[in-house]
């Protein structure tokens, strides 16, 4: 087993105290919203302590209440407190060369979606992460939301027959962020929860049905089909500056389909060739919030490595990514 840093500069904790100490480098507008789910955590007591890194010098101030220290360098935010959880909030292309760093001084890591820009380095975050008996979340933040779950445990359960088809739909009406690529931001959502809804199947093949640029070149908003084994498919549609939002995904099985509104609805509609029915979903929580309880579950267990989505999950949604990526490229060659 490879050894990890030898941090002796940290500051003193307290092996007693009750809660996590996080760390979140990257404070964006996502990054924002993981410090503020965070801070609600904080309440609870879950989370003890909350430790921000950004390279931008006034999010310090933007960020005062919701954080107990705030860094430039991610290296003097590790070093100065042992963390039970760090995690990655800044743009794909920096999140391989920041993990395999980070690994080196932290049990428990979260990167946001997507892991990285390619299968290989994928590979190497995952294998780094077995190597030293650490614990790895990726953002697939999806897959911690109860109604998808419910209407996931419908389908096993056999309500509408055999699942054949899954419409993913994702358009907010924001503009587009300052380097948009709907693939990475947008698209890996709809390719892991269908991907996740099919039980974890492997496509055959994925299509760009349509494809939206904006004025620089940058996707901005697209369709793609999803091709599954034994004539099932999955439909993704995701794109930003919408006339509305559309949080929307839809299971169509044999006997019937399942409607999941992903905004701020409580229920899902049920529909058979028998009945029609809404179902109500108790004891709802926001996605992020499941999320940071499961990581926060894991830096409990020091015993094993612990990584989610299941490593073949990963590269596979990675996989597809980049072949629908690849197909971007050839379509910009071609106009």
């Amino acid at each position: 087993m490879v050894a990890r840093a030898t941090l002796s500069n940290r500051h003193d904790t307290d092996s007693n105290s009750m809660g996590a100490k996080v760390g979140i480098i990257g404070c964006g507008r996502w990054g924002t919203v993981h410090l503020n789910t965070l801070n609600i955590l904080k309440q609870s007591g879950i989370v003890s302590e909350i430790h921000a890194c950004d390279l931008i010098p006034e999010k310090e101030t933007e960020l005062n209440g919701l954080i107990d220290t705030f860094s430039l360098n991610w290296k003097i935010m590790v070093q100065s407190t042992e963390l039970d959880v760090v995690a990655i909030v800044t743009p794909v292309e920096t999140h391989c060369e920041l993990a395999l760093a980070i690994l080196d001084y932290c049990n428990v890591l979260f990167i946001e979606k997507p892991i990285g820009l390619t299968e290989l380095e994928a590979n190497s975050i995952i294998h780094k992460t077995k190597q030293l008996g650490g614990r790895l979340l990726i953002g697939h933040i999806l897959r911690f939301h109860d109604l998808i779950n419910r209407a996931n445990l419908l389908v096993s359960k056999g309500e509408i027959g055999d699942l054949q088809r899954v419409d993913f739909s994702r358009i907010t009406t924001r503009s587009p962020p300052k380097n948009p690529n709907v693939f990475d931001a947008l698209a890996i959502h709809g390719i892991d929860t269908a991907c996740f809804c099919f039980n974890e199947s492997e496509p055959k093949r994925a299509t760009i049905d349509n494809l939206l640029f904006d004025n620089k070149a940058q996707p901005i908003n697209t369709r793609i089909s999803l091709e599954f084994p034994g004539i099932k498919e999955a439909s993704i549609d995701v794109g930003w500056n919408g006339e509305s939002e559309i949080r929307e995904l839809i299971y169509s099985g044999s006997k019937g389909k399942i409607v999941v509104e992903m905004n701020d609805a409580n229920s899902i509609e049920l529909t058979t060739n028998e009945y029609q029915q809404s179902i109500i979903v108790d004891n709802l929580k926001m996605p992020l919030i499941r999320e940071w309880e499961y990581i926060i579950e894991q830096s409990n267990d020091t015993k094993s490595t612990i990584i989610y989505p299941p490593p073949k999950s990963i590269l596979k949604c990675v996989k597809w990514l980049e072949t629908i990526k690849y197909q971007m490229n050839r379509v910009q060659l071609e106009n």
